[in-house]
């Protein structure tokens, strides 16, 4: 840890160096707020050697995790913890830009736009509450998501999910998908209350980064829970990491993405707007309803009369449209229950993910940010830590504190101390 600093100012430097823009930023805050003065380089010091401590932490929890066996891992949990009600996981995707001087030249910053931003792994444990039905609580499709209320925001989701480059530097759509949800979600759509949120962050592979998540969401009692969900955006990714890692959970696919689909079919076929509208409402409906089967049915038939699409079709061709939705649809149709959905209490919409990736992404993401790979690792387990609900971070704070009592190691005779 860092030398002549208690624990309760290195939580400072932590913390700031988390929360704030940059360490320069948080060196400027720990000054004005705490009245101390600590350079930008050793905030960031701070924060690597922390961050290194806790991913050890975390690597003793996960093998502890998976020492035990398969049907604790699926159904246990720790004895002093009690299940959430509804056990809910999402998972996504953030953006960072990678600058690693240990590696070779290729490595270094460059004027090839693009080739160092990577892709950030964030996991969401949603502990929430809610009612069975007996019957669907709604089961006709509400105004906020039909055509007049939706149709531009739900192009959104097909531009931002349509990119080729999932690592290109983010534009102004990349806050669509959480304007979209928060609208969907605030008026209207029946779903659970959220009671805690915790994050988990890294820039490990997703094969590596499943385990962990697995893990933290076990320690958290979710394996116990009577009611356990995973909501995602149907990316083959996610999907994966689901069936690997949480294949006990209920597989929903976010109804936003799906409509989504539904509404860029509709415009493909139709001549002009009122065509459009009255077409997305009719599918939009039968979603709602866990018609999907309709839907794809009158896909096909669009897809016979307008023929396939030619080699080398553009994306906004209407049969490569018609192609892609129909594709969509069958791929996910087994997670399109709805009216299950909201009989069981489950979110419909990964809106908490969403807002969730935007501020993680806060702190490491920026044009003129990179991160070595040891720093953009420590960053983003640090920044999932300070955003979730449970504060992790206070019980590991006070068990530094705890070491420290009485020892003062870290205090050098003649050195000043900061208390």
């Amino acid at each position: 840890m860092e030398d002549n600093v208690s624990p309760r100012v290195l939580a400072k430097m932590v913390y700031s160096g988390t929360s704030a823009a940059s360490f320069a930023e948080a060196s400027k805050d720990l000054a004005k707020l705490a009245d101390l003065a600590i350079s930008d380089e050793r905030v960031r010091r701070a924060c690597t050697r922390v961050a290194s401590d806790r991913i050890d932490q975390h690597q003793r929890l996960q093998e502890a995790y998976q020492s035990k066996s398969l049907p604790e891992q699926a159904h246990g949990k720790p004895a002093d913890v009690e299940a959430p009600e509804i056990a809910c996981v999402m998972g996504d995707g953030g953006r960072y830009q990678l600058l690693d001087r240990s590696l070779p030249a290729s490595g270094h910053r460059s004027a090839h736009k693009g080739e160092h931003w990577k892709e950030s792994r964030i996991g969401l444990l949603a502990s929430m509450s809610g009612e069975r039905h007996e019957v669907d609580p709604q089961p006709t499709l509400p105004p906020e998501l039909r055509y007049a209320a939706m149709a531009e925001k739900l192009s959104e989701i097909g531009k931002t999910g349509a990119k080729l480059d999932p690592l290109e530097e983010a534009t102004e759509d990349d806050t669509a998908l959480e304007d979209i949800s928060s609208a969907a979600n605030s008026d209207g759509l029946v779903g659970p209350t959220l009671e805690q949120r915790s994050v988990v962050a890294s820039r490990q592979s997703w094969e590596t980064f499943g385990p962990l998540l697995a893990s933290q969401a076990w320690y958290r009692g979710f394996a116990a829970a009577a009611r356990k969900v995973f909501v995602s955006d149907g990316s083959a990714t996610i999907e994966k990491l689901q069936r690997t890692n949480f294949s006990q959970y209920t597989s929903v696919l976010d109804i936003l993405h799906a409509l989504s689909y539904s509404l860029a079919a509709a415009r493909a076929v139709s001549n002009d707007e009122a065509s459009a509208e009255q077409k997305y409402d009719a599918w939009a409906a039968k979603i709602w309803e866990g018609r999907v089967e309709d839907v794809i049915d009158e896909l096909i038939a669009y897809g016979t009369k307008l023929g396939e699409p030619p080699p080398g079709a553009g994306r906004d061709d209407p049969r490569e449209v018609i192609r892609v939705s129909r594709g969509y649809y069958e791929n996910h149709a087994e997670r399109m229950d709805y009216p299950r959905y909201r009989r069981e209490g489950f979110p419909l919409t990964s809106s908490l993910m969403e807002s969730t990736v935007k501020q993680v992404s806060r702190r490491v993401k920026g044009s003129e940010k990179y991160w070595s790979s040891a720093g953009g690792e420590g960053m983003l387990r640090l920044r999932g830590e300070y955003l979730s609900d449970d504060d992790p971070m206070s019980e590991y704070w006070s068990s530094r504190s705890r070491e420290a009592c009485g020892t003062r190691a870290y205090r050098a005779a003649g050195d000043t101390v900061y208390n």
